[in-house]
Order: structure tokens, then C-alpha cells, then sequence
């Protein structure tokens, strides 16, 4: 049973349904019944809608009029568009960084996400590296300070883990591979070299989108 404020209440149900989607245990199709999610958690039904259209703004869910929710089905266009959004917004983010960082200080914390990623990698620990991977993003963002793209990535990183979640599972030696280009960014970072993360950033992501969309049949 979830138990906080309202607020709090349906953002915690949101997470946790979000990431049972994420980890492939509700798979694409399947349906969310309000009545069925309010037994399991104890919530309210005005929570559970509230936690759906959240979970809908994040591409998890959609929502049909008369026949309730369901989680989005993957498709190979929509993970392309997918791909083709977060990987311009990733680059974004990397160009701010390389622009606005000011001490070696504030590029401590990458290193502790990087000492995390290898530690999930060396435990062959799927959930906890794709936490990892995005939790990049709540590092930058103080020093980025753009409110817009920062909630821009926060709708978009739940739909683009599910993908990297897909892939990894085939793909698990590509979480070291990843891991390795971190370290490139964070030199080109270091180095102020906006160039190099967007050729790093394309490169890996057309590599993960194509892992996502071999493995999209044991999604549907």
C-alpha cells in the first residue's frame, strides 16, 4: 500500500506502474483497469486517474475514449521517432553542459553515476543500469538550468528506458559499451567539445535504436 500525501500518492503510483512497464511485466497492450489498480495498491480511483494521465504524457499509456488505458504498444516508427526526439534533446542537454559547467566540482557527481553504471554492468543488473544511465540527467540539470528541457526529458527518459531495457536484455555486453562512450562524453565535456558529443550521441543511439526494434517481437 502507497501511503503519502495526494500529490505524493499518485506520483509514487505513476512511478511504480511506470516501471513495471519499463521492465517489460506489463507488456505493450495490455490493460489498465482502474478498478484492478485501486484493489492492488489501496488508492483511490481519483488517483489512479490522475497516475494514468501522467503515465500517458510520458508515452507509457494510452488512453481511448469508452475503452479505458492500455500501455503503449511499441511500434518500429514510433521507437524511430522516439530515438529521433531524445537523441536531439540529449545532445542539447551535453551542448549546455560543455557551456555552462564552471568547476571541476560540479563534474564530480558524473563519476559517481559512472562508478554506478559499472557496478550494475559488473552484476549484469539491467533495472539498476538503465536508473543509472538517465540519472545523468538529474546531474546536469543544476548546472544546465533549463527548466524546459528539463521537463521536456523527464516526459521522454520513462518511454526511452523501456527501449534501452528491450535492448540491454538482448544485448547485455552493450551496457559496457555504453559505459564507455560515458567516458568519451565526459572528456568532450571536460574538453568543451560540443562537436564530439553529438557525433558520439548519434552513433549510439541509431546503435540502440536498432537493438530496440530487433527485439520489439517478444514485446507485442
Amino acid at each position: 500500500m502507497l501511503q503519502h500525501d495526494a500529490g505524493s500518492l499518485t506520483q509514487n503510483l505513476a512511478d511504480a506502474l511506470a516501471q513495471r512497464i519499463i521492465c517489460g511485466e506489463l507488456v505493450g497492450g495490455t490493460a489498465l483497469r482502474e478498478v484492478a489498480i485501486t484493489d492492488a495498491y489501496q488508492v483511490s480511483r481519483s488517483s489512479v486517474r490522475e497516475a494514468l494521465l501522467l503515465l500517458q504524457r510520458r508515452y507509457l499509456v494510452d488512453i481511448f475514449p469508452r475503452r479505458g488505458a492500455q500501455v503503449r504498444i511499441l511500434t518500429a516508427q514510433n521507437v524511430q521517432d522516439l530515438y529521433d526526439l531524445s537523441t536531439e534533446l540529449y545532445i542539447l542537454l551535453g551542448t549546455l553542459l560543455t557551456q555552462r559547467w564552471q568547476t571541476q566540482g560540479q563534474l564530480l557527481p558524473f563519476l559517481e553515476v559512472r562508478r554506478a553504471m559499472q557496478l550494475s554492468v559488473q552484476k549484469n543488473d539491467v533495472e539498476g543500469f538503465v536508473k543509472h544511465c538517465f540519472a545523468v540527467v538529474d546531474v546536469a540539470a543544476p548546472i544546465v538550468n533549463n527548466l524546459y528541457l528539463q521537463q521536456a526529458l523527464a516526459n521522454i527518459i520513462p518511454a526511452v528506458s523501456r527501449t534501452y531495457y528491450l535492448a540491454f536484455k538482448q544485448r547485455c555486453p552493450e551496457m559496457a559499451q555504453l559505459t564507455r562512450i560515458f567516458d568519451q562524453l565526459l572528456v568532450a565535456v571536460q574538453a568543451r567539445q560540443p562537436e564530439d558529443i553529438r557525433v558520439l550521441l548519434q552513433s549510439y543511439a541509431q546503435t540502440n535504436c536498432q537493438l530496440a526494434l530487433r527485439a520489439l517481437p517478444r514485446e507485442c
